[in-house]
C-alpha cells in the first residue's frame, strides 16, 4: 500500500504546522489535536478524500476516484 498523505512537522513551541499552497493541486491538511500529529494529502482529481475518525482521533484518510466520461 502506498502512502499518500505525508506527516507534517509540527512547530511545538507555538504549536503551529505551515505548509506552502501548491498552484494546480488541491490538498488537504488533517490536524489531530490529540495526536498531536499533522498530515498532507494529494485530494484525488475526480471522487472523494475522506477523513475517518474514531473515538475523537484521526483513524485513516480514504481515497474514493473516479473517472469523468
Amino acid at each position: 500500500m502506498s502512502k499518500r498523505a505525508q506527516e507534517l512537522p509540527i512547530d511545538v513551541n507555538n504549536m503551529t504546522v505551515s505548509h506552502p499552497v501548491v498552484p494546480g493541486k488541491v490538498l488537504v491538511l488533517v490536524i489531530d489535536g490529540v495526536q498531536g500529529k499533522a498530515k498532507v494529502a494529494e485530494a484525488v482529481e475526480h471522487g472523494f478524500t475522506i477523513v475517518e475518525t474514531a473515538k475523537g482521533k484521526t483513524a485513516r484518510i480514504k481515497y474514493e476516484e473516479s473517472e469523468l466520461f
